[in-house]
């Protein structure tokens, strides 16, 4: 059994409340240093950029990069409204302010940035959970199937290795992780609820038992938004994955290597390694310019995203204290 005091409690809140004000404060910093990393990957990536010959294509595939990042916003906006009562606005912000971290190793770190800053501002742990895994089960459906398609035309050999491996294993964390969440979830906490109500007493017991009902609210939570917006969820996830499918598919007329004149293969690599692509000078030409044009689209839009979203931080703990 796990106990959570109150004093415990009081100290993660106050210690959210100074990040929340330490970062809001630091807006114009945090903007600058965005806008410095921003100038120093141009100045990297930029010469894997200028080829003529490709100008028109690399300005198409970062619009369809940022439309397509514009729907992960949009998805994550339709999450979280309802788990996390958040403007959406901020939301959309917070997808872009976090986005450049996706692409830094380990896999998917942006996700820890994402859920860390939308507990910070929600203060809704579990709800907070069930925001970050939904947003990732929705992908990890696509990539399934994606590597399925490859395995039936007979392209999983040309990337069957470490982006294979770590592709598989963010599908089998994400699938069991929403598996136990969803489905066992809401079910085994009320039980579990029931039993520590029937056969524990204690000065420890309110504690536990507001601990579990917490988790209990979050889990039904997100399974009554999987049922009432699943099949947006899906539809919007579908039209993200497959402008990325166009993206990558622009540019595999210039690969080296056989393997990347298959859009789907090309997407896979890309998402995996998309860092080590986009600065490495030993990799295949359709990869890194995939890879370069990717993070560019991103990060030409991070220093407004940055400063946006730190100026509407602390906008959320303002609105309730005022209703209070």
């Amino acid at each position: 059994m796990i106990f959570v005091s109150d004093n415990w409690i009081r100290k993660v809140s106050l210690f959210q409340n100074g990040v929340r004000i330490g970062l809001f404060r630091g807006r114009f910093l945090l903007t600058a240093l965005a806008t410095l990393c921003v100038l120093a990957a141009g100045w990297y990536i930029g010469p894997k950029l200028l080829r003529p010959s490709l100008s028109i294509t690399i300005i198409v595939t970062m619009l369809v990069y940022f439309l397509a990042h514009c729907f992960r916003a949009m998805r994550l906006c339709i999450i979280s409204g309802p788990l996390l009562k958040m403007p959406a606005r901020t939301i959309f912000l917070l997808h872009f302010a976090t986005a450049p971290f996706a692409i830094i190793p380990p896999f998917k770190l942006g996700e820890i940035v994402r859920f860390y800053t939308l507990w910070t501002i929600s203060r809704k742990l579990s709800e907070t959970i069930v925001t970050v895994l939904l947003d990732r089960l929705f992908d990890a459906i696509i990539l399934s199937l994606l590597l399925a398609w490859l395995v039936i035309n007979d392209h999983i050999d040309s990337v069957m290795d470490e982006s294979t491996r770590t592709v598989q294993w963010m599908i089998l964390a994400v699938t069991i992780s929403a598996g136990v969440c969803f489905l066992i979830g809401p079910r085994a906490l009320s039980s579990l609820q029931r039993y520590v109500m029937i056969h524990h007493s204690g000065r420890n017991v309110l504690v536990s038992l507001r601990l579990i009902d917490v988790l209990r609210k979050g889990t039904t939570s997100g399974e009554g938004l999987l049922r009432q917006q699943g099949p947006l969820l899906m539809m919007i996830t579908v039209l993200i994955w497959g402008l990325e499918l166009v993206a990558a598919a622009l540019f595999t007329p210039v690969a080296i290597f056989p393997e990347f004149h298959n859009a789907g293969v090309l997407l896979i690599n890309r998402t995996v390694q998309e860092w080590h692509a986009a600065f490495s000078s030993f990799i295949d030409p359709a990869l890194a310019t995939s890879a370069a044009s990717s993070i560019l689209a991103i990060f030409i839009v991070w220093p407004p995203s940055v400063y946006g979203y730190l100026t509407r931080i602390i906008t959320p703990s303002s609105r309730s204290q005022r209703l209070k």
